[in-house]
Parts: C-alpha cells; sequence; structure tokens
C-alpha cells in the first residue's frame, strides 16, 4: 500500500481539525493569523463535546454530529459577539490587527508552516513507514481497538471509551476520545481501514496542528516579524521531544493530539490577559476563546488542562503585577488592593485543588533516569530523555533568553519555559516521593509526556533568538551599505536584497540542522517499532494477512477468543469481529479466564463449556508465542496454545504459524 493512495484519509483528517473550528473562530470574530491558529483546537472541542452529547440525543457518531455541533456553536458565538455594545470596541481592534497582520506577516507565517509541515510529514513518513503500518507497542492495542469500539457502537463518547476495556460506568469508562473519534470519522468518510486512519490523524497532528498551533503562538509573542514567524515553523520540525517521542513511546496518540494543539490554548490565555502587544482581541472575544479550547484539550487528553493551569501561572502573575503597579500609580483605595489579594488567594487556592484532583490513579512505574543537574541540561540543550542535543535551536532559544532578560520585557515567556523545564526536571531527576508525585503525577510520572511540552516554549525562544540576530545583522549591514553605497535609494535596495537573502539563508540553514541532525538518527533507529516481522513486534505479515481474511470466515455475530499478548487482540481493530479480550489492561470475568486457561480442554470438561457458551466464544486464534514485551501474564493462555491437537477445535485457516480455528465442541 502507499500513501498516494491514503490520501483521502490525509485530507479527510486535515478537513476535520481545521474546517469547524475556522467556523467558529470567524463566528466569533477572529481573522487571518488568529483563525488559523485557533481552528485546530477549536475543532478538537467541537469533536469532543459532539461526541458526549450526542449519546444523550440517541444520535450515532458521524460527521453530521460535527456538523450540526460546529453550526450551533458558530451561531451562539455569533449572537454573543455581535451584542451593539460590542461595536466600537471591535471596530478598533478589527483595524489594529489588520495594520499588524499585512502580507507579508502573513506570507511568512504560511511559509514556516508549510515548510515545518513537510519536514515533519517527510519523518513522520519515514517513522512509519507503509501508511498500513501499526505501532508494535503496548498501548496501541487499545488505541486501534477502540477506534472499532467507536464504529461498532457509533458511541464516541469520552464518557463511554473505556468501558471497552471493562469499565462499567462512572469514571471507569472515562477515557479521553477525541483522537480515537477523529480517526473513526476518517474511517466512516472515506472507507479506510483502521490503521491507515489512526496513522492519517497522527499524521496530521504532528504535521498540521503542530507547526500551525505553535507559529500561532510565536506570533502573539513576538509581533508581526516574518522572519520570526518563518523561522517558527521551520523550527517545529527540529525536536525529538515532539511529535516523535510521542509516536514512538506508547505511543501515546491522544497526548500527542493534546500537546499539538497546546500553543493555541496558551495564546488565548495571552489574549485573556492582554500581554500580546501588537495581536489583542477584545475581553469577551478572548474569554471565550479560551472557554472554547479548554474542552478540545481536556477531551484529547486531560493532563493538557493541567499543564495549561501550570503554563499559565507565570502569564497571570505578569498582569496581576502590571494591574497592581497601575493601581500603585492611581492610588487606589485599600479596599481595592484587598479585594484583589483576596482574590488572588483565592485564585490560587483554585489551582491548587484543581492540580490534586484532574489526575489519574497514582502510579510510579516510571523511576529516574537523570541527576538533576543531568536533567536540567537535557532542558537547555533540547536532548530530553538522553537523545542527542538539538545544537542550533538550542542556541538560538538562549540568545533569546538572553533578549528577553536584556530588555526585561516579556519575563513570562521565560517563567513559561521554567515551569515546563521544572516539571521534566523533576520527573527526570527527583527520587520518588512527594514532591514528585505531586508535581507530576498528572503525567503517570512518566518522563516522556513531559519532555514534549518542552518545544513549545523552546521554539519561540529559538524564534526570538533569531531575531536577535537578525536585527544584529541588519544594523551592521546597514552601516556596510552605508559606506559601500552613499546613494539612499540604491542603499535601500542593496539593504532589501541583503535582507531577503538573509531570510532565505536563515531558513535554509534551520531547515539543514533541523533534519540532519539529532531527528535523523532517532527517526531511523525508532522504523523498529512500526515493522512487522522483527523479534518485538506484535503482528508478523503472516498475521496480517490471516487477519486480512478474517471478515470473510467468521460471522459478524462471532466472538474469538485470543490472547492479547502476541497481537490476537487486534482482530477487533482489523477484521471487525468481536474479541473476548480487547486490551490486556481489561477486567477479566471468570468464564473468560476458564476460556484462556482450558478452552483446548472443552470437549472433556463441562465447567469449559459452560464458560465457553457464557463468552458466546466461537472461533480461536492463535498466533504463537511472541509476545508483547514477554510479559509473564502473556503465559496465562494456555488454553489457546497447540490447539492443533484439540478436538475441541477445527483449524479455518492457517497463514504460517497463525491460525484460525472453530471451537466445534459444546455445541
Amino acid at each position: 500500500m502507499s500513501w498516494l493512495t491514503s490520501l483521502p484519509a490525509l485530507f479527510a483528517a486535515a478537513a476535520v481539525v481545521l474546517l469547524p473550528g475556522a467556523a467558529l473562530a470567524w463566528s466569533l470574530g477572529f481573522r487571518r493569523t488568529s483563525l488559523l491558529g485557533l481552528a485546530p483546537v477549536l475543532s478538537l472541542s467541537i469533536a469532543g463535546v459532539g461526541a458526549v452529547l450526542a449519546p444523550f440525543l440517541g444520535v450515532g457518531w458521524g460527521i453530521g454530529v460535527v456538523l450540526v455541533t460546529a453550526v450551533l456553536a458558530s451561531a451562539a458565538a455569533w449572537a454573543i459577539t455581535r451584542r451593539p455594545w460590542q461595536r466600537g470596541e471591535r471596530t478598533s481592534l478589527r483595524q489594529a490587527v489588520q495594520q499588524g497582520d499585512g502580507w507579508p506577516t502573513l506570507v511568512a507565517g504560511a511559509l514556516g508552516i508549510a515548510v515545518g509541515a513537510l519536514l515533519i510529514a517527510r519523518r513522520v513518513i519515514q517513522l512509519i513507514g507503509e501508511p498500513d503500518n501499526i505501532s508494535q507497542r503496548y498501548d496501541n492495542v487499545f488505541h486501534l481497538n477502540a477506534v472499532r469500539f467507536i464504529l461498532d457502537t457509533g458511541n464516541a463518547s469520552t464518557l463511554n471509551l473505556g468501558s471497552m476495556a471493562g469499565g462499567t460506568g462512572g469514571l471507569s469508562s472515562v477515557y479521553p476520545a477525541v483522537w480515537h473519534s477523529l480517526a473513526a470519522l476518517v474511517t466512516q468518510l472515506t472507507g479506510a481501514s483502521v490503521p491507515v486512519s489512526v496513522n492519517a490523524v497522527n499524521l496530521v497532528a504532528s504535521a498540521v496542528i503542530w507547526p500551525v498551533s505553535v507559529v500561532f503562538l510565536t506570533r502573539v509573542v513576538i509581533g508581526p516579524r516574518p522572519i520570526g514567524l518563518m523561522a517558527a515553523g521551520v523550527m517545529s520540525a527540529g525536536f525529538l521531544a515532539f511529535p516523535y517521542l510521542l509516536l514512538v513511546w506508547g505511543p501515546l496518540f491522544p497526548n500527542l493530539l493534546s500537546v499539538s494543539a497546546l500553543p493555541a490554548g496558551v495564546a488565548a490565555v495571552i489574549f485573556v490577559c492582554r500581554l500580546s502587544w501588537t495581536l489583542r482581541e477584545p475581553p469577551l472575544r478572548a474569554w471565550l476563546a479560551l472557554l472554547l479550547a479548554v474542552p478540545g484539550l481536556a477531551l484529547s487528553h486531560m493532563s493538557a488542562v493541567n499543564a495549561l493551569l501550570a503554563f499559565s501561572i507565570p502569564i497571570v502573575l505578569a498582569r496581576l503585577f502590571l494591574y497592581v503597579r497601575e493601581m500603585i500609580r492611581t492610588k487606589a483605595s485599600p479596599a481595592k488592593f484587598v479585594l484583589v489579594a483576596v482574590a488572588s488567594v483565592a485564585a490560587a487556592a483554585a489551582v491548587v485543588v484543581a492540580w490534586q484532583k484532574l489526575r489519574p490513579a497514582p502510579y510510579n512505574g516510571w523511576t529516574p533516569h537523570q541527576t538533576v543537574a543531568g536533567a536540567i541540561g537535557e532542558v537547555i540543550a533540547n536532548g530530553p530523555m538522553k537523545t542527542d542535543v538539538t545544537l542550533i535551536i538550542s542556541v538560538l532559544a538562549v540568545i533569546g533568553a538572553a533578549r528577553i532578560v536584556r530588555r526585561r520585557a516579556q519575563l513570562w515567556l521565560l517563567g513559561c519555559y521554567l515551569v515546563a523545564g521544572f516539571l521534566y526536571v523533576v520527573d527526570a531527576g527527583f527520587a520518588a516521593g512527594w514532591a514528585r508525585a505531586f508535581f507530576t503525577g498528572t503525567w503517570y510520572q512518566d518522563t516522556y509526556r513531559l519532555a514534549a511540552y518542552l518545544p513549545i516554549f523552546a521554539v519561540v525562544l529559538a524564534a526570538l533568538g533569531v531575531l536577535a540576530t537578525a536585527d544584529t545583522l541588519k544594523a551592521a549591514a546597514g552601516v556596510l551599505a552605508l559606506k559601500l553605497q552613499p546613494d539612499g535609494v540604491r542603499r535601500m535596495r542593496l539593504t532589501g536584497v541583503a535582507g531577503f537573502a538573509g531570510i532565505l539563508a536563515v531558513c535554509l540553514a534551520l531547515g539543514w540542522a533541523t533534519q540532519a541532525g539529532p531527528v535523523r538518527g532517532y527517526v531511523a533507529s525508532s522504523q523498529y517499532f512500526f515493522e512487522r516481522d522483527t523479534k518485538d513486534s506484535i503482528l508478523s505479515s503472516d498475521e496480517y494477512a490471516l487477519l486480512a481474511r478474517l471478515g470473510s470466515e467468521v460471522p459478524e455475530d462471532a466472538v474469538i477468543a485470543v490472547n492479547p499478548w502476541n497481537g490476537g487482540a487486534l482482530a477487533y481493530a482489523f477484521s471487525d469481529r468481536k474479541v473476548l479480550e480487547f486490551h490486556m489492561g481489561q477486567r477479566e470475568t471468570k468464564s473468560m479466564r476458564t476460556v484462556a486457561q482450558s478452552l483446548a480442554d472443552a470437549d472433556t470438561s463441562p465447567a469449559v463449556c459452560d464458560a465457553v457458551k457464557a463468552t458466546k466464544v466461537s472461533y480461536a486464534l492463535d498466533f504463537g508465542t511472541q509476545y508483547l514485551l514477554n510479559h509473564p501474564e502473556s503465559r496465562t493462555y494456555p488454553g489457546l496454545q497447540n490447539l492443533s491437537s484439540s478436538g475441541a477445535v477445527k483449524l479455518v485457516d492457517q497463514q504460517g504459524n497463525a491460525k484460525l480455528f472453530k471451537v466445534v465442541a459444546c455445541s
């Protein structure tokens, strides 16, 4: 299968993550850069909220749910933001935005996004290989089957997805479902297989949502500086920490989606706090953007909300400082100071409570991998998890940080980066204990997840570094041009040509540096996890072939007994046939355990037959003894091994060592 044949799935994925949110952003009054930057995160909110509401209305998941939710949300946004008392403020600020985002700014941002998207897409495609390859790792068994579960049940709600793995309602059935619902939607729209749709959504999250969102954040921070925006887009492709680590480790696909859109959430906080000097929005519009972005982040992965809370702290403190300074200047009344103090303490308490409550059950299975000093070095060098140093971007980020300190402006941006770095250092270098649990428990104390946040602010700092370097070179070039060409008109032309050449040179250098460095080596070494016939893969080429025929050999209402540790559970995702266990962590009933242990004895054991009837098992897959992680639990399915010698089953199909059996006992 070629990537060319998967283009419909890619276009469908891009459309569903851009167009609904763009309509909502337009209705809110956003234009140009802000409209594009907010479109992805608002699309995630539309999909996530629509998926939660649809089951209560008796409506199955599909493109209709997305369209209706988008229309209703857009209509409400239009009505709220077009109230008469908003007109004057709206007109003046629209003019300011239009003056700030001229064509040079828009074109530079678009080119940066396009180059970043192409560079990322090229590497992601190299990583995955064939478009129907899968990540042959633990979490992906759940993710692939969850997409099929949505297609099968018509329910894409975050409140229900966990029921696939044995959730019995309430919190046990909650699992962030936006990523899965988008993949299911791509399959519905194009007929693509589940693996192809999954790869399409991951490619769009990595190569579309991420560069769009981070260039938007850069625009909000640095202003309408073409070279900075173009550089930010190119540099978005230069980090191992995102998106590549999350594509390989886990894989953490829902986290990938939430992190890709998180920069837009940070930008919305900056709008609310009115800290963007050149791209300001009316307060109502800014607040609505933030409130409407949060559901998309939360329903993609709840940890993104905690990340947004953490990164908002320096931004809010900066706004508070400016507000209090103005109160002092205008000699506000003591009562007003007391009111601000009480509100600040109450807000801080609310953040602490939310921080402690919005997290999963305690887990400390992943231990530190570094010393504290080593972890700090990894943050500065943008080489998390002992990966190679991202040299040029790191140097530019240091220059950008120095520019902030020297000018004493936008210190809150440096604060955001320090928060991201602090969380990473705590998890990477602190010993297990209360501090590590309190600060990083939201992310299961998993350093890979925290590493993914570092590039968000490293890109913006590096873009500031590019600006500082460009401004220095521009001043030097001006002096040189004055000496070489005294004539004013010719000197301006010479300076303009030199400036254009400089921008082109910077982007070419950054493009080469980001792709010839650590990214290339990491992608090459990680292709192993997407290959089919390795000593660690859970699906071989033979098993792929057998699963491709399964739909024509097994009735639609059949249940297949499988060992989820050897890839058998993926019969559900690949062939749309129910399996007894969808994932390795699924809760088992007594009858399920009996089938796993003793199906081969069903022809001689009435107790096993009772279990077979209780579970409605009528087929079984034997995918051999190559198990994921070689986990001890993988060997607790002896009843599904060596079935060829059992009188309880009959061989239906075989491809190499992969075998499909029909249960003939217990009839």
